[in-house]
């Protein structure tokens, strides 16, 4: 993915902040038209559940 500040989060369109807001749940820029769709919803989902992808937990 290219610059996470100016890509849509959810159809990873290029935004810039005329055309775009933050999403507050995880913290990425959303285009107006993906902005309160079912597709933000299932790419919220998505960027949660990848968190943890690649980390491996040093807890004991």
């Amino acid at each position: 993915m290219g610059d996470l500040k100016n890509t849509c989060f959810v159809c990873k369109q290029p935004v810039s902040s005329e055309n775009s807001e933050l999403n507050t749940t995880v913290n990425l820029p959303v285009c107006v038209e993906c902005k309160s769709t079912d597709a933000e919803k299932k790419a919220e989902k998505e960027a949660f559940d990848s968190l943890a992808d690649g980390f491996v937990c040093g807890c004991i």
